[in-house]
């Protein structure tokens, strides 16, 4: 027969496990990057998530509805992880940001694409970014806030030249996505002529060919092209 301490003693544990099973409406938010948006801006939108009814215990609580909410949100959120601790109240929701890469400027509009080569913003939305590199999209693809416009490989195969190029001391102009798939175009504020890029090729191979080429060109100016440098085939140049 059970006596009163052990009654006591059941009331407590079952309070204790009410107790752990409910969630704080206020989630704690962890992110890597918060180029995009300050903490509070990341919160304002996730908390209402958990004051949905079901949202509010661990046993109902719909993770897969929460993420796929946060990722719709915010384009730049490359993965998103909910934690519910056993013994805590409040849930913490960990965000993957991907990093702001470059401007897109494409249909008379100019946006943020992640490294990722997503989407994440228009620019006007996100002032504190203006110092992004500019890219002109010539490609004729239809662009929009959440699209996938290029791939993180040529996210990263651009980020590579642009870096090796600063690098090198070179003025870079400008830089264009023309209608051709997978190529890119860089002009520089010194010379004439365009130069063609691969954007599945080696970075570092066709940066290298270029920054070359420029080099020999500026030794011997009569032989510089006059319309384009062409370094998308490894081991080869074309110019015009």
């Amino acid at each position: 027969m059970l006596g009163a301490a052990d009654i006591v003693l059941m009331i407590l544990l079952i309070i204790g496990l009410i107790y752990s099973l409910l969630l704080k409406p206020q989630a704690k938010i962890v992110a890597n990057d918060f180029s995009y948006r300050s903490l509070a801006a990341y919160s304002s939108k996730i908390t209402p998530e958990f004051n949905r009814l079901s949202n509010r215990n661990k046993i109902s609580f719909d993770e897969a509805a929460v993420v796929k909410s946060i990722e719709k949100q915010f384009p730049e959120v490359q993965s998103v992880r909910v934690e519910l601790p056993f013994f805590s109240q409040q849930p913490t929701v960990w965000l993957s940001v991907a990093a702001p890469a470059f401007k897109l400027q494409s249909g008379g509009q100019s946006y943020i694409v992640d490294s990722q080569g997503v989407v994440a913003a228009k620019a006007a939305d996100l002032p504190k970014l203006n110092k992004l590199v500019n890219i002109n999209d010539e490609s004729g693809f239809e662009t929009g806030v959440g699209k996938q416009v290029i791939s993180a490989d040529a996210v990263n195969f651009i980020d590579m030249v642009i870096k090796q190029s600063q690098h090198a001391g070179v003025p870079i102009s400008g830089l264009n996505l023309p209608p051709l798939a997978q190529e890119m175009d860089l002009r520089t504020v010194d010379a004439p002529y365009y130069v063609k890029f691969y954007l599945g090729g080696d970075a570092l191979t066709q940066t290298g060919q270029f920054l070359a080429s420029r080099h020999n060109f500026t030794q011997n100016p009569a032989q510089a092209p006059h319309e384009y440098l062409d370094v998308r085939v490894s081991g080869k140049i074309f110019y015009k």
